[in-house]
């Protein structure tokens, strides 16, 4: 079935698409034709003769900006028949026909805001069509509301997460982690809602209330350290400070509170449990993958993190994309390289023995290893960019060298 809010704007005009509902044929032709001759060349009508075709029309032609349904039909009744179209076009507009006998029911309908207006039968002409386009103008008003809104709040978040995302070096990227979040609730079959991409794009916006200190050691701490964890937390609180300020977020308010208190939680739990579990898993994973890190050191690294994790959250963590393809590569000498640095390829000698696998982060044995190898005395060494601490390198008369152009 097509998108209502992608093909309900025709050029600048709202689309105008008409359906009548009645159990009676020849009634149906009546309204067709009536609407033909009186309805600017606009509006487009089609015909559901009962509730059953109704939806199939609705399936195979809608969605539709105004519907009207007779009261009285067989098999399901105007409100039975309401209800189901409306799940299916949220936002169409809903007038209904009805006999006498109907009124009470037509009158609650109105008040409970099932349907826009009722019309008792039989009804002139002019009026059925005067309501129809009052009907009209009520949709392109709550369409515009709608993309409005969701436009500007879109907008909004982007400015918001592009703004803490800018700084080099931060290894922030919460599209990424919007796909992270969505794959992985896929791999385990769990159904995660707006509210959850909402917190994904925004659980970060605190770092930008941190202090340069405090955004410095968050970037460069080891993640398992207890200080890296407070700094989490605490961007986290920030994050639901802010979005307070915003009506109707309240339960995502309340995930992000839960998201540094994921330690105990279990993907099978409470919905908010759940969520809060797959943010934290998310953010790690794309931390620490887009500093260079390769599936399995990632993969351990959450593990001490989130030491309760159950073997099916971390068979589908592994099953993510690992960021590979953004990082950044700079080539560097053996005299140059430091521990904590993360090769982006495997380092072998020339035996074919492995010395490092790629994405492990080097140590002074591995270095010393390297530097007492003849193979390497001329071999420069790939090494992800993110990985180099500013001010470590230095050029060959020993001076400190900036971070220069990648490669």
């Amino acid at each position: 079935m097509p998108n209502e809010i992608q093909t309900i704007e025709k050029g600048n005009q709202m689309a105008e698409r008409i359906l009548f509902v009645d159990d009676d044929p020849i009634l149906l032709n009546i309204l067709a034709e009536m609407a033909s001759q009186k309805l600017p060349t606009s509006y487009r009508t089609h015909t559901a003769e009962g509730g059953k075709a109704a939806i199939e029309t609705t399936d195979s032609q809608g969605p539709f900006s105004v519907v009207i349904v007779d009261m009285q039909m067989p098999e399901m009744d105007g409100i039975e028949t309401i209800s189901a179209l409306r799940g299916k076009m949220p936002n169409a507009v809903f007038i209904m026909l009805t006999g006498n006998k109907d009124l009470e029911t037509a009158i609650q309908a109105v008040n409970d805001g099932k349907v826009f207006k009722f019309l008792s039968k039989p009804c002139e002409p002019d009026q059925i069509i005067s309501t129809i386009q009052e009907a009209q103008a009520q949709h392109n008003s709550q369409v515009s509301t709608k993309n409005l809104l969701s436009g500007t709040f879109a907008g909004t978040l982007d400015l918001m997460t592009d703004l803490i995302e800018m700084p080099d070096g931060r290894n922030i990227d919460t599209t990424r982690m919007l796909e992270a979040i969505s794959e992985l609730a896929k791999n385990l079959s769990i159904d995660i809602g707006w509210e959850e991409r909402i917190a994904t794009r925004v659980c970060l916006v605190g770092l930008a209330i941190l202090s340069p200190q405090e955004a410095e050691e968050f970037r460069c701490l080891d993640p398992t350290s207890e200080r890296h964890k407070e700094l989490f937390a605490k961007t986290c609180r920030i994050s639901a400070g802010l979005l307070k300020k915003i009506p109707r977020l309240g339960w995502i308010v309340d995930l992000l509170c839960a998201v540094p208190k994921a330690e105990g939680f279990r993907e099978s739990g409470r919905r908010i449990e759940a969520s809060a579990l797959l943010l934290r898993v998310v953010f790690y994973w794309n931390f620490l993958t887009a500093k260079g890190l390769c599936v399995e050191a990632a993969s351990s690294t959450i593990q001490k993190i989130l030491p309760n994790l159950s073997n099916n959250m971390i068979n589908a963590m592994e099953c993510l994309h690992d960021n590979r393809d953004t990082l950044c590569v700079r080539r560097l000498p053996v005299n140059q390289l430091h521990p904590g640095m993360i090769p982006y390829e495997t380092i072998s000698i020339d035996e074919g023995c492995k010395v490092i696998t790629g994405g492990r982060r080097l140590t002074l044995q591995v270095i010393a290893n390297l530097k007492n190898n003849p193979a390497f005395t001329e071999r420069e060494v790939a090494i992800v960019e993110s990985s180099i601490e500013p001010g470590v390198l230095q050029d060959k008369n020993g001076n400190s060298a900036e971070r220069g152009v990648l490669v």
